[in-house]
């Protein structure tokens, strides 16, 4: 079992900040328990994590605009209990409803967390899709970024930004991520 205390000793910071990093590492454990590979996943083509750093940098992603009834959605708060993972899916629904691949099987999810000065509660979810029909494209990735707003005994996350990468099947861009439309 993890003490959330333990991690008490790895930042200098006030009583709310100590909280709120117990709540991002609490999500953190609670985002764990919602990711699942089918068994599809399991036996397509093998799918590589992102680095941290790459997914904290938005322009690494094409940014999808949203407009409609789809930013109403996208735009409800989601409990930080639920899960950052959890949370990520439930928007990337919104993002592919018009396109009709709302049950589409997921490879990998990921969660990141960036407790700095800059963004203290700023996490994002990456979401990963491969073996697609489709003769030039392999797989996509999605991001989400969120941030953490509410009071501590009711903490949300709320999302900023989409973004989506595609991995390409031929051409010149082949095997690499990209944010232009493959060839």
């Amino acid at each position: 079992m993890l003490n959330l205390n333990s991690f008490n000793h790895l930042l200098p910071v006030s009583i709310a900040s100590a909280y709120l990093l117990k709540g991002v590492m609490t999500s953190a454990l609670l985002s764990l328990s919602f990711v699942s590979v089918s068994s599809n996943a399991a036996t397509s083509n093998s799918v590589n994590s992102i680095s941290r750093a790459e997914a904290a940098n938005p322009a690494n992603f094409y940014h999808l605009n949203m407009n409609g009834g789809a930013v109403t959605y996208a735009s409800a708060p989601c409990s930080m209990k639920k899960g950052l993972i959890a949370c990520g899916l439930e928007k990337l629904k919104l993002i592919n409803s018009s396109i009709n691949e709302v049950h589409a099987d997921y490879d990998l999810a990921q969660a990141f967390y960036y407790p700095s000065k800059a963004q203290p509660k700023t996490g994002v979810v990456v979401i990963t899709r491969s073996g697609l029909m489709d003769d030039s494209v392999s797989a996509e990735r999605y991001r989400i970024s969120f941030t953490l707003k509410g009071k501590p005994s009711n903490l949300n996350w709320h999302w900023v930004q989409y973004g989506v990468q595609y991995q390409c099947l031929r051409g010149n861009k082949a095997g690499k991520w990209t944010t232009n439309i493959c060839p």
